[in-house]
């Protein structure tokens, strides 16, 4: 076995980050949504609405 095998996930995307999950609901057609902290918008899959994370509310009350 060569020893690059034996490493943890190095490389990984999420390697080194503090990633969250947030849910929020698309303005849209009020689809669930999930984003992860890391993101800046993503597409609604129901209706196809681009929700930014300012939408979603991140670090609102």
């Amino acid at each position: 076995m060569k020893e690059t095998e034996n490493r943890p996930l190095k490389g990984c995307a999420v390697e080194g980050r503090n990633v969250t999950p947030v849910e929020c609901r698309c303005p849209e057609c009020g689809h669930v949504l999930e984003m992860f902290s890391d993101e800046r918008d993503i597409m609604c899959p129901q209706c196809g609405k681009a929700v930014t994370m300012e939408v979603c509310g991140l670090g609102r009350s």
